[in-house]
């Protein structure tokens, strides 16, 4: 098959490159801008498999020039940005998003800090179809793990996701070699789309918030090394530590 691989570099994905390649023609990467795989493991594997990177804008430029190398399957894993209806048709609807949380219950950015904040007690990845708005495209399987939300980091959640997605992936690039496009499911109308609004407003901590509140908000928003869970006093921010 040839496939378009949307993504960024890290190890599940440089992995899931490499499977592709094994197996599969690789017509080429798709990143959000190429400075962002500079000097990555991402971009030597394309090196050394003579594959090319494109940068996110650069993929509908070619589509209208139609320039675009055939695609019989897209696959979009960490790529961030949102597909647009061009590159949708062009794979003829053929372009599978995986979504690392269960959807539809956990749509949107941060979920990883989210699930730790709602105490959940399973995660896991969702292969869905793409369609033009974020995390919203028919579901075409669920692959689930437990998990301890007081105890599990959001850097071990993200690694166990993506170890999890990569497995997902091989599942149903496998099944789409054997059957072609694969049967899917509407999402319901439950959930919800979380944003860098809801992110910022949950890890600040109130002064009237219980204590087991800001035990959970601190591990929920601890990930060095960016700002995690704080408290403001006169408009200052204060860093709450595990």
């Amino acid at each position: 098959m040839d496939i378009l691989f949307l993504t960024k570099s890290k190890k599940y994905t440089c992995k899931t490159l490499k499977y592709l390649l094994k197996y599969h023609t690789v017509v080429g990467v798709v990143c959000k801008k190429k400075e962002v795989v500079s000097g990555t493991e991402l971009e030597d594997i394309c090196r050394n498999y003579h594959i090319a990177i494109f940068e996110h804008n650069e993929i509908y430029q070619m589509i209208k020039l139609k320039k675009m190398p055939h695609v019989d399957l897209a696959i979009s894993n960490t790529y961030g940005r949102l597909i647009r209806k061009e590159l949708i048709e062009w794979t003829g609807g053929n372009c599978i998003n995986l979504h690392g949380a269960i959807l539809p219950k956990y749509k949107g950015l941060y979920t990883y800090n989210h699930g730790l904040l709602n105490g959940e007690k399973e995660w896991g990845v969702t292969a869905h179809y793409v369609n033009e708005k974020f995390d919203e495209g028919n579901i075409i399987k669920i692959k689930k793990f437990p998990i301890n939300a007081d105890i599990i980091s959001v850097k071990e959640l993200e690694r166990e996701t993506q170890k999890t997605a990569y497995e997902l992936t091989l599942q149903i690039v496998e099944e789409w070699e054997k059957n072609g496009s694969l049967p899917s499911t509407p999402q319901g109308a439950e959930g919800k789309y979380y944003s860098l609004e809801d992110f910022e407003m949950e890890k600040k901590v109130s002064i009237t918030d219980k204590a087991v509140v800001v035990k959970r908000k601190i591990h929920a928003f601890w990930c060095p090394p960016y700002e995690g869970a704080y408290i403001e006093i006169d408009g200052v921010h204060f860093q709450l530590l595990p």
